[in-house]
């Protein structure tokens, strides 16, 4: 396939992997089913040690989707069904990508920090969350056009983290990545 390239514009933020992928049938499809996967360039995977789950683009159709290790050393998507008809490709064909690396733990905006320390509920549910779980919360936040809003999600954030909500219910996911991967 073609060379992975690997870019970070800003300096900050998450790197961005660029590459092309042949869309193939797993092995097994006769007794699994029809999984379509996709082989990570081992460039690439060798970045994304450590990471279980990875947002990016396939022929500009946002996914995210989990990072599961290959037969090879190196890893590969499982690439459902919204995936590859988003996509516009089926097994055989091949798909250009746009992933992005792994980012650092969030910052905590001062907002968000001072919210959580009313509540103690809040708080240790927030430490108990994974950096995906804190990063979606975040970019929820942060995706606020109006100061109103942001304060109405910052006390919403703290009072759903107080009854025990994981996720954010309405964050889009992708909103984040597609402004960071667009060419």
């Amino acid at each position: 396939m073609n060379k992975a390239t690997h870019e970070n514009k800003d300096g900050g933020g998450p790197s961005v992997f660029r590459f092309k992928a042949r869309l193939v049938r797993h092995p097994k499809a006769a007794k699994t089913g029809s999984w379509i996967l996709l082989n990570v360039p081992k460039v690439v995977s060798k970045k994304l040690r450590g990471m279980t789950k990875v947002e990016g683009t396939m022929n500009g159709h946002p996914f995210r989707a989990a990072l599961e290790p290959n037969t090879s050393g190196g890893h590969w998507l499982r690439v459902n069904k919204a995936m590859h008809e988003g996509a516009g490709a089926d097994a055989g064909d091949t798909v250009k990508l746009a992933i992005l690396g792994p980012e650092p733990e969030p910052t905590i905006p001062a907002d968000l920090r001072v919210a959580l320390t009313a509540s103690h509920e809040a708080k240790t549910l927030w430490k108990d969350l994974t950096p995906i779980g804190r990063r979606d919360w975040i970019r929820w936040i942060d995706s606020a056009k109006r100061p109103e809003t942001r304060a109405r999600r910052v006390t919403r954030t703290v009072e759903q983290l107080s009854s025990g909500k994981r996720r954010p219910c309405c964050v889009n996911v992708y909103e984040f990545m597609l402004c960071r991967v667009q060419e």
